[in-house]
């Protein structure tokens, strides 16, 4: 009997990208619960792994709906994506400079968050989502510089001109709900196109980033969970008479 099925299992210690071939031999031990295994066995990928930690390993892959998990995985990707701008802006005001290396630990954190919502399944939609996330992260640091700019700009712009009566007497307009919502799109579509305008000028940043971008990407590929077996315990060899 075999079971070929895909994505990443959520137990044990198993390092799955590594097939290693199981022998059979008698005394050979699960390769998760490490507990000796006596009778028949599978294999993961070329681990040897026990009927019960086979058993949980399906049920914890295949918790949830497809929806579910995508949800959770969102979720818990929004969490580590405000948790990374959180550090990347704190940095930032600390040191009074960027860090652009600190762009990696936010793509691990959100890489891995996913991942974890995901149950370890893996797949382009998942990709997708952290390195999204991982990038939207990133560049939503950069909306406060933009805000300050726009400050100083519009105040320099004032300071050059004499106030009229009018505009001294006029009373300020007042912005809708959907005003605000239009202003901070086209604050973030701002700050997500600075990085790439930039150019050459932030080549190393632009870099950076591309690497943030590729660990949330290569934590979420989808890795082939090949479960064959069940496989009889080799006998013992007889001992000499």
């Amino acid at each position: 009997m075999s079971d070929e099925q895909t994505g990443a299992p959520t137990s044990g210690n198993l390092q799955f990208e590594r097939a290693e071939r199981a022998t059979g031999a008698t005394g050979a031990d699960c390769a998760v619960c490490k507990q000796p295994i006596t009778t028949s066995y599978y294999e993961i990928n070329g681990h040897v792994t026990c009927q019960r930690c086979r058993s949980r390993i399906i049920a914890e892959r295949d918790r949830g709906t497809s929806g579910t998990r995508f949800a959770t995985a969102l979720g818990l990707g929004l969490l580590a994506a405000a948790a990374g701008a959180g550090i990347y802006y704190a940095v930032a005001a600390a040191t009074g400079s960027e860090y652009a290396i600190v762009a990696i630990v936010v793509g691990l954190l959100v890489g891995s968050a996913v991942r974890k919502g995901s149950n370890r399944r893996g797949g382009w939609r998942y990709q997708a989502l952290a390195m999204s996330l991982t990038y939207s992260a990133i560049v939503v640091t950069y909306i406060p510089q933009i805000i300050k700019a726009v400050t100083e700009r519009r105040a320099s712009v004032i300071n050059e001109g004499a106030p009229t009566v009018d505009s001294v007497h006029a009373a300020p307009k007042r912005i809708g709900v959907g005003g605000v919502l239009l202003g901070l799109g086209a604050l973030f579509l701002l700050a997500a196109a600075l990085p790439i305008l930039a150019g050459i000028g932030n080549i190393i940043g632009l870099f950076i980033i591309g690497i943030a971008l590729y660990e949330a990407w290569r934590l979420n590929k989808a890795i082939p969970l090949r479960i064959t077996g069940p496989y009889q315990v080799s006998a013992p060899p007889a001992a000499p008479a």
